[in-house]
């Protein structure tokens, strides 16, 4: 008889279902992925399990979700000491240089994704459009407004890369990975996370 492959141990299987509101903006489906227990809230333990799920290894994991709640803990709440980000309020983290494509609500810009994204995104060896860290890089430095907000965008966005990265493009003679456009726009809308944790369950 097959042997069932383990979930990694403290990695819990996730559903879109389970977490978001009908009435959540984009921003809170995209927060309320890491928020195990319904209660609008995610703490520490709740980001590192999330980030397990997609697939970062133990340490990572731990030290990008203390980083990820302390700011937005403070940013959301109004306190470093609640380490716990309100997912309701998420929208407060939106930082500087940002794209502009969820606004100031959270809510999706179907119209500036496809500006942005078509002006930055390359074709990939399927023919279809996706973004290099070169690409990447270059949008952010298009959308800089400031040193903190360049330095965030610029980590987040080359860690969505490292994790989402779903195929190749052709840049300087190299073939080196990319993300699609089609699933940047999922990540925009807020379904990626629970697509790529069902793709490693």
């Amino acid at each position: 008889m097959a042997r069932r492959l383990q979930r990694p141990v403290g990695v819990l299987p996730r559903t879109l279902k389970a977490r978001s509101r009908p009435a959540d903006t984009a921003l809170q489906r995209h927060a309320s992925f890491f928020d195990d227990d319904g209660d609008r809230g995610v703490g520490l333990g709740e980001c590192t399990r999330g980030l397990r799920a997609l697939g970062m290894p133990a340490g990572l994991a731990e030290a990008a979700a203390l980083t990820i709640v302390a700011a937005l803990s403070l940013q959301t709440r109004g306190s470093l000491l609640a380490m716990n980000i309100d997912v309701d309020k998420v929208q407060k983290g939106i930082h500087e240089g940002d794209t502009g494509i969820l606004n100031n609500k959270g809510r999706f810009d179907a119209r500036r994704f496809g500006k942005i994204f078509g002006r930055w995104a390359r074709l990939d060896v399927d023919g279809g459009k996706a973004l290099t860290s070169v690409d990447l890089a270059r949008m952010i430095a298009a959308n800089r407004e400031g040193l903190a907000g360049y330095v965030t965008a610029m980590a987040e966005w080359q860690l969505l890369l490292a994790l989402a990265a779903d195929t190749r493009a052709v840049e300087a003679g190299r073939t080196v990975p990319a993300v699609s456009v089609a699933r940047i726009r999922a990540f925009y809308e807020g379904t990626l996370f629970y697509d790529l944790a069902r793709e490693r369950a």
